[in-house]
Formats: C-alpha cells, sequence, structure tokens
C-alpha cells in the first residue's frame, strides 16, 4: 500500500470509538494510513481527521433524532464529498446503522472502493429488512459474534468473524489487574457502580430510577457508590439529576477496574454489559426510552432478550428491566438478592464465564484489520 493512503472510517458512538481506535492501530501497522471520518477521541489519538465528533452525534429515538435532522444532513452532506475527494480504496463503517446505512446508500453509486462494516447492526434482533439494504449496499461484513456468519449467510451476504473486540482489551486487563487495597471494605459496606448510559436522554430516563434504588439500598447496607460518565454525557445533567445525592463518585475513566472491584453492576443494555459479563461482576441490566419510541418499536423486536449475554447462551442468565418494568421497586429486589445470596452470586459468576466460551479467544481488531487490507488495500 502506498504512503498517503487513505482510508474513511465513521464510528458513532462511544463503543465505536473504542473500537475503531483499535483497528486503527492495527492497520496503520500493516501500513500508513491517513484516516477521515466520524468518531471521538481515542480515533483521533490514533490520527483520525474528524469530520464530526461522537459527542455531537449521540441522539436516541425519533423526537431526538428529529431536532438534529439538519445538523445530521449537513455531516452526511460532508463525508459523501470528502469520500468523493480522497476517493479512498476502503470505506469503514462501525455499527451505528442509521447514518451508516445512509451514508453508504449515498455513496454507492459513485464510490468504486469497497464498503466494509465492522460490527454488525442488530438485524438478526430486529429490522431484518436493513439485511437487504446491507446486501445491496455492503461489499463484506466483520461480524464480532459467532452466529452472525450463519446469519448473513442465509441471506448470501459475505460475513467473516473476526472475534469480539473486548475480549483482548478485557483479557489484558485481568492478566494485569489487582483488585485496589482501597476498594477492600468492610462486610457490611457494598460497592456499588452505576452505568446510565452514553446519551444523555438515556441518563434522564435511567439514573433517577437508579438513584431511588439506591437509596432503598441504603436502608440495608452501607454503600459505597461509583457513578460512570459516558464523554458524551453532559456534566450539568448529572449534576442536576443528583443534587440531592451526596454519597458518591462520577468515574471517568478506569472504568474496568471499577466493574472488577463492584460487588454488583447495574448497566443499560449495550457494550457494557458484555463488558461486566467478560470482567465477571455479577449485574443487573436495563432500558428504559420514550413511550412513543417503545410501543412503534416493539413490534419490530423478533428476540426476547435484550442482554447479549442472555442472547449469546439461549438463557436468562442475567435480569432485564425494560420499560415498565424498570422501576425502583424491581431493581431493589434484585440488587439487594445478588448482594446477600451467596448461592445467588456464585451461579451468576459462573454462568458469566459462559462468554468466553462462546466468543474465543480471536483479536478482533488484528483480524478485521488483516481481513481490511487483504480485501481492499493489498
Amino acid at each position: 500500500m502506498d504512503k498517503g493512503r487513505s482510508i474513511f472510517i465513521s464510528a458513532g458512538e462511544q463503543s465505536g470509538d473504542m473500537h475503531g481506535s483499535s483497528l486503527m492501530h492495527e492497520l496503520n501497522k500493516l501500513a500508513p494510513v491517513t484516516f477521515y471520518g466520524l468518531g471521538g477521541d481515542m480515533m483521533a489519538a490514533e490520527g483520525l481527521v474528524t469530520l464530526a465528533h461522537i459527542n455531537d452525534l449521540a441522539a436516541t429515538g425519533i423526537k431526538e433524532v428529529a431536532k438534529k435532522y439538519f445538523y445530521f444532513k449537513s455531516v452526511l452532506k460532508k463525508c459523501v464529498n470528502k469520500i468523493y475527494e480522497i476517493d479512498p480504496p476502503a470505506v469503514v463503517l462501525i455499527d451505528y446503522p442509521g447514518f451508516n446505512l445512509r451514508l453508504a446508500k449515498e455513496i454507492r453509486e459513485n464510490y468504486n472502493g469497497k464498503i466494509i462494516y465492522y460490527i454488525s447492526p442488530q438485524v438478526w434482533a430486529w429490522h431484518e429488512k436493513r439485511v437487504l439494504m446491507i446486501k445491496k449496499l455492503i461489499d463484506k461484513m466483520i461480524v464480532v459474534f459467532p452466529f452472525e456468519v450463519e446469519f448473513y449467510k442465509q441471506y448470501e451476504i459475505e460475513a467473516e468473524y473476526a472475534g469480539h473486540p473486548l475480549v483482548k482489551r478485557i483479557g489484558d486487563f485481568l492478566k494485569t489487574t489487582v483488585k485496589n487495597p482501597d476498594a477492600v471494605i468492610p462486610e457490611v459496606q457494598k460497592l456499588i457502580t452505576l452505568l446510565p448510559g452514553s446519551r444523555n436522554d438515556e441518563v434522564k430516563h435511567h439514573l433517577p430510577v437508579l438513584i431511588d434504588t439506591i437509596k432503598m439500598l441504603r436502608k440495608d447496607f452501607k454503600i459505597k457508590l461509583f457513578i460512570s460518565r459516558a464523554q458524551t454525557v453532559k456534566k450539568e445533567l448529572l449534576k442536576g439529576i443528583l443534587k440531592e445525592e451526596n454519597e458518591f463518585e462520577i468515574i471517568e475513566s478506569n472504568l474496568y477496574q471499577h466493574i472488577y472491584e463492584s460487588d454488583l453492576v447495574m448497566t443499560k443494555a449495550g457494550t457494557s454489559t458484555m463488558e461486566c459479563s467478560l470482567i465477571g461482576t455479577p449485574f443487573l441490566l436495563f432500558y428504559k426510552t420514550y413511550p412513543l419510541n417503545y410501543y412503534m418499536l416493539k413490534p419490530l423486536v423478533k428476540i426476547s432478550n435484550i442482554g447479549i449475554i442472555n442472547i449469546l447462551s439461549g438463557k436468562n442468565l442475567v435480569r432485564e428491566f425494560i420499560q415498565k418494568d424498570f422501576n425502583k421497586e424491581s431493581l431493589y429486589r434484585e440488587a439487594k438478592k445478588i448482594l446477600t445470596d451467596k448461592d445467588y452470586q456464585k451461579e451468576l459468576r459462573e454462568s458469566l464465564k459462559s462468554v468466553w466460551n462462546i466468543l474465543g479467544t480471536e483479536d478482533s481488531a488484528y483480524n478485521a484489520a488483516k481481513s481490511i487490507y487483504q480485501f481492499a488495500l493489498s
């Protein structure tokens, strides 16, 4: 590959920024590349020339997307123009299907390079009609769950399993980590970490209920509480919700260490559930959105679970609290059971280990970079 060759890469969320940065790092090992596209601070640190930052791209649900319609339209136009300008041999899309599939559609007719999707949209869970778009627009799928290869094969779409990107990242973490001595606390005290979401709307829906749950738990336990703030979530939003809560610490780094040291994690459905599963900390998961969003989208959902650990195992290993089930009383009962029932704790920890057997030990970023290089750049 000639020095100075470019790749356009598009990630619109915090998890995509993390996985995109690892992919860029591995691609740069194969040959010098200039990256243009959408991403966050981690991708920028790997050399991304950023057309729009993930902090500005975060939007959940019909209402918020509609409010930002003209912004997204301008970003789309900017991306299309940049792709035509640099004419890269590869356009790499990372999850974020609402935008990325639209981008693929816009460029497909006049772009002769390869359009590659790394980390598939969860079309097997809902919006299966998007599979037909993928078949028409995407040259290669690089997937992170083994069952996705067979799923795409049904539609005669080329898909390659690279491994899950969190396997190496968390595997490396577990090899080197030890519990912080300061985190060793008396038996009567419990360490709880809250992961309310990476978008402002998610935090608005989730955090007040989580705090009410913690207030109930404080009647039974002395609690050391950590609340994760994603870079895409406004600090002022957290301050407003937490103004009457004094005993907590906001964390913006070392998330894996906090998950590892916690007795319990309460997490929004998404990438963080996989992180908790691989680290092995007992957790419960939840999700709530606007009622209109939920009732419009619910008929399109084809699976009974949203937690990836439950989907992969085919069992209800971890309790899910969705929409009306997401309330302080329900969360309190499950949280207390996890914190007090040692047999239940042990069963949860053993169950979570199964995810390692399912995903294997492949280095996803390395495998994906090699695949992209051979398919589009060599």
